[in-house]
């Protein structure tokens, strides 16, 4: 077990030690500035007084921090986390196969499947650092904007969403939202490893992986396959808008968690029997 360790800490090491890395965390930064400012200045604070008013709440009880975040964290976590997780999922192995770095490490008396589940287990653990730094960055810029106080407003059209939360819980409601949008963004992640696993190129692999969620995220919103939307990943991604409503749906949480860790283990075992039939000497 420490030699396990010790090389998923080599190879956290080598992940953080690309610059490339670190670009996804940096454009979150900028984006959410830049939202904050559009929703400012392109009367979306009106909007939302609106809303919050007609639902029989007063504004500045609701207008917060917390209320900011979930609705940065909900406009630009999943596509922009889908860009810089494909990026970082679809180099893991490709890069180090195109490179010759793959043979070298498989010099060392070391399986390829012990190889495959470190790297797996390191972009893995990327997806869910970066997402919970996108939602609690948007709520610390939040509480630079706003300050701390005042209660959660959660509005989610799609399930029909119109919650109010006091301070502690809607900053327990976020927490968990936060989580479970982190686990669910992982499942891009092994899309982005499974196709880096594949005989490509790595831009290939990312330009698949990433593509393949977008398509299912517009097909989605398009409403295409409104009576099979189970069939969409970005439908299971989307179950952390349910920590928002006022009785959390366990049921129908734990079904999507179960869905999307079945598909996690399903890529990964179709990206390491793929690279098993490889040949990496030629």
């Amino acid at each position: 077990m420490q030699t396990l360790l010790f090389q998923l800490q080599g190879e956290l090491w080598k992940l953080f030690a690309r610059k490339r890395t670190y670009m996804g965390f940096l454009a979150f930064v900028l984006l959410q500035v830049a939202l904050f400012f559009v929703f400012h200045w392109l009367g979306g604070e009106n909007r939302l007084r609106k809303t919050i008013t007609s639902n029989g709440q007063m504004f500045e009880n609701y207008f917060s921090a917390l209320t900011l975040a979930h609705i940065i964290s909900g406009f630009s976590v999943v596509l922009l986390g889908a860009l810089y997780l494909s990026l970082v999922s679809g180099d893991i192995v490709a890069k180090e196969s195109e490179d010759g770095h793959m043979r070298l490490l498989l010099v060392r008396p070391i399986s390829r499947l012990r190889l495959l589940a470190l790297k797996y287990a390191a972009c893995t653990a990327y997806a869910f650092v970066l997402i919970q730094f996108a939602a609690y960055s948007a709520l610390l810029l939040g509480i630079c904007i706003r300050g701390w106080g005042g209660g959660l407003f959660a509005f989610t059209p799609e399930y029909g969403i119109a919650s109010f939360f006091d301070a502690s819980e809607g900053l327990r409601r976020y927490a968990l939202g936060a989580t479970a949008l982190s686990l669910g963004m992982t499942t891009v992640s092994s899309i982005g490893f499974c196709f880096s696993c594949m005989k490509i190129k790595p831009a290939a692999a990312t330009i698949a992986a990433l593509s393949y969620v977008l398509i299912d995220f517009i097909v989605r919103q398009a409403n295409l396959m409104e009576s099979h939307e189970e069939l969409l990943i970005t439908k299971h991604i989307a179950v952390w808008g349910r920590f928002f409503m006022d009785d959390i749906p366990w049921a129908i949480v734990i079904r999507s968690g179960t869905v999307l860790a079945a598909i996690n283990l399903s890529l990964f075992v179709i990206g390491a029997a793929v690279f098993q039939s490889r040949d990496l000497k030629s």
